[in-house]
């Protein structure tokens, strides 16, 4: 899984990842419909667990995803529960999640999201 050499992957199944250093923000966009995503999340949380290391105990993270299957907002959520361990300790981790204004189902989970971490997550109506 080569994802996360500062250039956008694109996948019919994968989100599209793209690594912004100067920014210290990775952009995680499109569809995430993997049938098993317990890797790509796992390398994930890994891949960002470096780069909030490397960007000095600083990480944005936004998410504008267009489809998110049971299994990859599972996964999601618990990547981001391991990032918020790690916020809490040592540093600032932000998250952004985008929706569409009639996607009420992108919405719904990125208010779950929201009220299970107790990292910020902010609600941005795109």
């Amino acid at each position: 899984m080569n994802f996360f050499t500062g250039h956008k992957t694109i996948d019919l199944f994968q989100p599209a990842i793209e690594v912004k250093k100067r920014l210290k923000k990775v952009k995680i966009s499109g569809v995430s419909r993997m049938p098993d995503p317990v890797d790509f999340y796992f390398n994930m949380a890994e891949k960002l667990t470096d780069l909030f290391h490397d960007f000095r105990n600083t990480l944005f993270i936004e998410f504008e995803l267009e489809y998110v299957n049971t299994g990859s907002s599972k996964w999601i959520f618990h990547m981001l529960h391991q990032l918020e361990k790690l916020a809490n300790e040592k540093g600032m981790i932000e998250v952004s999640w985008l929706y569409e204004k009639d996607d009420e189902t992108i919405l719904e989970t990125g208010q779950l999201l929201k009220s299970e971490l107790k990292i910020p997550l902010t609600l941005k109506e795109i």
